[in-house]
């Protein structure tokens, strides 16, 4: 029995706590990095008044669907008023206005469980416009939750556990679900595969668990009963 025991507790020292490698790029939607603008619309790069860098529908690894927006926290803004609301990773972040939506095709090398988590706030209630929006998020097509925010919620953690993820391509999607001028601002994306690791114990190690087994196995011996 104590063998038995010995023997499991090796093998758990072996393995060790699950560990996880970020899967999305540009989680914090830094880039492309606005400078002196304060924000863009890359949904509408034929659009010079809501894209006066005339960027690509897809820039820095994000999708920006319709009045999708890449937003900066610097100075006083359209979409805040006079400061956003608190609680942004970096500088910028980006918004879900009305039905609008922001995607990201990515690569996971293996099939498995993933963690998914986000940051999720409010615009300011600016009289005919806010940040009572509603938005579903998408893994490979299969929803994972409607979620909410409310009239200048500052940024609030969100996520989902054990997300199913493919080997190979994976696509992520933020859809608005508001028909209003309602804007979810999001920011800190972030998809973990979890991975086991396997630790090889060092030589020291398994010496001492060979002569404990070594020591059980003789007083076992001492104690069997003479015929």
């Amino acid at each position: 029995m104590r063998i038995s025991v010995l023997v499991s507790v090796l093998l758990l020292a072996s393995a060790s706590a699950a560990s996880s490698a970020e899967l999305l790029s540009n989680g914090s939607f830094e880039l492309p990095a606005l400078g002196g603008t304060a924000y863009d619309y890359p949904g509408n790069p034929d659009l010079v008044t809501a894209n006066p860098n005339n960027y690509p529908a897809t820039v820095n690894d994000w999708t920006y669907g319709g009045s999708a927006i890449v937003n900066t926290s610097v100075g006083a803004n359209a979409w805040y008023g006079g400061a956003a609301p608190a609680g942004y990773d970096a500088i910028q972040f980006a918004a879900l206005q009305a039905g609008s939506s922001l995607s990201q095709i990515f690569n996971s090398g293996a099939a498995g469980l993933g963690n998914l988590s986000w940051l999720s706030g409010g615009r300011p209630d600016l009289n005919s416009v806010g940040g009572n929006q509603s938005y579903n998020v998408f893994l490979n097509g299969n929803l994972l939750g409607t979620y909410f925010t409310t009239d200048g919620q500052a940024f609030t953690l969100e996520s989902f556990a054990n997300a199913s993820l493919l080997a190979g391509s994976n696509t992520l999607n933020f859809v608005g679900l508001s028909t209003a001028d309602e804007t979810a601002f999001i920011d800190r994306v972030s998809v973990d595969l979890k991975t086991v690791r396997i630790t090889v114990p060092e030589p020291m190690t398994l010496g001492l668990f060979a002569a404990g087994l070594a020591g059980i196995a003789a007083r076992r011996r001492r104690k069997v009963p003479k015929a």
